[in-house]
């Protein structure tokens, strides 16, 4: 009578080998349970306890599997808007490069232009026809990162349906009539005064 009795009722042909592996798989179980603290009543109750659990992993993966994706989609989304920012802000310096009206060469009959830019008033020198246009609204100032350029009033409309704070000086926007208007109309405004 040598050997376990397990295998003395398998060759005696009262139970099989797969039977066999099932009692031992079983007996891991419970002995692994039993040093995790978990407490197992029989077989059974361990089979149900293990079906309910693997339910519960099932659904804990589930979550976190919607969780990493809803994650994974947040950060996809804020990537695109930035690539879409960085998009926008180099078309938007392409155009205003493309379509810049200032003379890069100071010249001598240069006259100064002063403007508001946030809280800080900014000068150029620019020539009188473009100051003209400056004042009537036909051309516009506009911020190249902190850089100024001129531009005509169609380049500054595509600029300012991208980025509207970029336009700095624009005079035709401007056409907001008050009371005072119409007491200062009477008087006339000096042909050589300069701001």
């Amino acid at each position: 009578m040598a050997g376990s009795l397990q295998d003395q009722l398998i060759k005696a042909g009262l139970a099989s080998a797969s039977q066999a592996k099932k009692a031992a798989r079983e007996k891991r179980a419970e002995t692994h349970a039993r040093r995790k603290g978990k407490k197992t009543a029989s077989a059974s109750s361990a089979q149900s306890t293990d079906s309910g659990s693997q339910a519960n992993a099932h659904t804990r993966a589930r979550a976190k599997l919607a969780e990493k994706t809803q994650r994974d989609k947040e950060r996809a989304r804020a990537q695109n808007e930035k690539t879409a920012a960085r998009g926008i802000r180099a078309e938007i310096t392409q155009i205003i490069l493309q379509n810049d009206l200032r003379s890069k060469q100071p010249a001598d009959d240069d006259v100064p232009y002063n403007f508001v830019h946030g809280k800080k008033i900014k000068r150029i020198h620019i020539p009188r026809t473009q100051r003209e246009a400056l004042t009537k609204g036909s051309m516009v100032i506009v911020n190249n990162d902190g850089i100024y350029h001129i531009v005509t009033r169609a380049v500054a409309d595509q600029i300012e349906s991208r980025d509207p704070k970029r336009i700095i000086v624009s005079h035709g926007n401007e056409q907001v009539s008050s009371p005072d208007d119409d007491f200062y109309a009477n008087f006339e405004v000096p042909d050589d005064l300069d701001w």
